[in-house]
């Protein structure tokens, strides 16, 4: 995939995030940006998805309606960069022969519930560090993961909720329209020793 394509993809991608943001901000913790994310790093590898993380929360943090993030983005970040390592692992062990509707949506709703939960857990010590420091104690970053557990419940079960529903079959969307680099390099490299090919005529690839 050339650089062009990337910057496309992320583009369009970080609009769509942003703009799902908005429409899903009454809901507390329950967003589409982190199936988006876990999505687009399973399609298109962990940089593509790293990045829509990465611009995602910090545009997010500037413009969201409950206002500034201010010192709690950098943790938002590193939060929303959890999916897209999922996402990258994921596709190494289910590859990208996947259909919309199987066994995996329950497994990609459970890794995407265990994902809201590390997201909280992270973002939840920010917001502890960040109201203490530089007081940092265990005691108060266990009291701000306490504070934060009504939140994680919703985030956690929104999480597994829509990536069960969507992720499978965002995943099949992305790969039908935009193709994936590795598997397309795959195939042209099975193509070329002849294992994508019919055993009859595997004897005339060279």
């Amino acid at each position: 995939m050339n650089a062009t394509r990337r910057i496309t993809l992320i583009a369009i991608f970080t609009s769509l995030a942003i703009a799902t943001d908005f429409a899903m901000a009454p809901i507390y913790n329950v967003k589409l940006v982190f199936t988006l994310v876990f999505a687009s790093a399973y399609s298109f590898g962990f940089k593509i998805g790293a990045a829509i993380a990465v611009l995602t929360e910090l545009i997010w943090g500037i413009i969201s309606p409950s206002g500034f993030g201010g010192l709690i983005i950098p943790f938002l970040v590193g939060a929303n960069i959890i999916y897209a390592v999922a996402g990258l692992g994921a596709s190494k062990i289910w590859g990208y022969e996947i259909k919309p509707v199987s066994q995996l949506n329950i497994f990609f709703g459970s890794i995407m519930a265990i994902c809201a939960f590390l997201w909280d857990t992270v973002t939840n010590f920010g917001t502890g560090i960040i109201e203490v420091w530089p007081h940092v104690t265990m005691t108060a970053l266990l009291g701000a993961e306490a504070v934060g557990i009504p939140f994680m419940v919703f985030h956690e079960l929104g999480d597994f909720v829509i990536g069960s529903a969507l992720a499978p079959i965002i995943i099949v969307y992305f790969l039908k329209i935009f193709g994936e680099r590795g598997h397309t390099e795959s195939r042209k490299r099975a193509i070329v020793s002849g294992a994508g090919m019919p055993a009859a005529n595997q004897g005339n690839v060279n």
